[in-house]
């Protein structure tokens, strides 16, 4: 679904199934718009590029900038991988190439910077032009700054605030004004069964006692075991195997409620829908 005063402007556009494209939503890419399947751009969103490409399941919140200084010159290119979040009000640069790789997430207001130049070079003030690249499984949150030439690998974590000025390895995590490393070869880690069923016992508390605040009355019945939560409203019965991101069973509102609190707690299960959840 694209809303009416939604505007794409581009030479080669292709969008995937069940994506939504929300009021005042304005795209301007010369070169190409791709945005994959079950891809979900809220409002008040500005993206202006040569080229933007997003995979499956892009959610995007309002307020999100792409564009600002350069932004169509010859490397103006925005590459996101599948299953990323990009949350509100963040800004991204790209008079340089910007790559995101998959199930990353951008918290809000976040600035990610391929330039900074103002003053005159010729005096010997600075001017930086640079590519970013993010890597896969990272979490980027909050009022962070990504300036040029960095690299951040797969499987990171950042702590709120950060000015990233370097390039980060792989599995680590990292904080401060400048970022530094502070725990190396720290994700993924390896939980123990009772640690996940843990995790997952209390997400599930979490959620009936959400049910309660949302009026859901009918009966509902949860338990986890072996892997696997299982929902029965009645004689009707959902499994959610955890360790294959599947459903299976009988299917309504009630169940694509859970899924997407899972998701909002860490654990994703795709479907081939958008993910959605019951309104308090």
């Amino acid at each position: 679904m694209i809303s009416k005063n939604a505007i794409l402007e581009t030479n080669d556009l292709q969008i995937g199934k069940n994506v939504v494209i929300g009021d005042n939503v304005e795209i301007r890419c010369p070169e190409k718009i791709h945005i994959g399947d079950n891809s979900v751009l809220t409002k008040d969103i500005k993206i202006n590029c040569t080229s933007f490409e997003a995979g499956e399941y892009l959610f995007m919140c309002e307020r999100v900038e792409i564009g600002r200084g350069g932004c169509y010159g010859p490397n103006s290119r925005v590459k996101i991988g599948k299953h990323v979040g990009i949350f509100e009000g963040t800004v991204i640069n790209p008079s340089e190439e910007v790559e995101i790789g998959d199930d990353t997430g951008i918290g809000g207001d976040v600035m990610i910077w391929t330039h900074g130049a103002w003053l005159d070079v010729l005096q010997g003030f600075p001017a930086d032009f640079g590519p970013v690249k993010i890597g896969s499984n990272v979490w980027l949150p909050a009022r962070s700054v990504v300036l040029p030439h960095v690299t951040i690998g797969n499987d990171v974590v950042i702590g709120i605030n950060s000015i990233i000025n370097r390039s980060l390895p792989d599995g680590c995590f990292a904080a401060g004004s400048p970022c530094k490393v502070i725990k190396e070869n720290v994700y993924p880690k390896e939980l123990t069964q009772d640690e996940k069923t843990n995790i997952i016992e209390d997400i599930i508390k979490d959620w009936l006692k959400l049910c309660e605040m949302k009026k859901i009355t009918r009966t509902i019945k949860v338990r986890y075991e072996s892997g696997k939560i299982f929902l029965n409203q009645g004689y009707n019965e959902t499994i959610y195997n955890i360790e294959e991101r599947t459903i299976q069973g009988y299917m309504n509102d009630v169940v694509e409620d859970l899924r997407d609190y899972l998701r909002r707690r860490g654990i994703k299960i795709y479907t081939g829908k958008p993910f959605k959840s019951i309104k308090l």
